[in-house]
């Protein structure tokens, strides 16, 4: 069974933090824990992991934090994944006869292929579902 943990989901939602902020802006660690209800002591761990794997880039002194170091429609969901994670699979049967390999095959597919998303796309998705709608008369 695949699951992401607290490490994933906060990871993914500090990078959506981060790539809202104006290119080349960087922002605190205590604004994005803010923002995103992510405890702060954790957070600076995942930012290290996410700046060893070269997704963000920090910054020293009063204006310093953390910006994106890449595009972000060019940063995929399963690249975050894997680098908070580790490798994203499949568990496949576990009897020997392999007869459902097929099967597994293409549900890995599928289920890598929606990992494809990239992160300006998943922001853009989330934003147009949280939007608040106003009705006047």
């Amino acid at each position: 069974m695949f699951t992401i943990s607290a490490k994933g989901a906060y990871g993914l939602y500090a990078m959506m933090e981060l790539s809202r902020a104006p290119k080349g802006q960087s922002l605190q660690i205590k604004d994005i824990a803010d923002a995103q209800s992510i405890p702060q002591h954790y957070l600076e761990q995942l930012l290290v992991t996410l700046r060893k794997a070269g997704f963000v880039k920090s910054f020293r002194g009063t204006n310093g934090g953390y910006a994106m170091a890449r595009n972000p429609a060019e940063v995929t969901v399963l690249e975050l994944l894997t680098a908070l994670e580790g490798p994203v699979t499949i568990l496949r049967e576990q009897v020997p006869r392999g007869g459902l390999d097929f099967y597994w095959e293409r549900l890995e597919a599928a289920f890598t292929s929606h990992l494809g998303m990239s992160l300006e796309q998943l922001v853009a998705e989330r934003d147009s579902r949280n939007e608040v709608f106003s009705y006047m008369i």
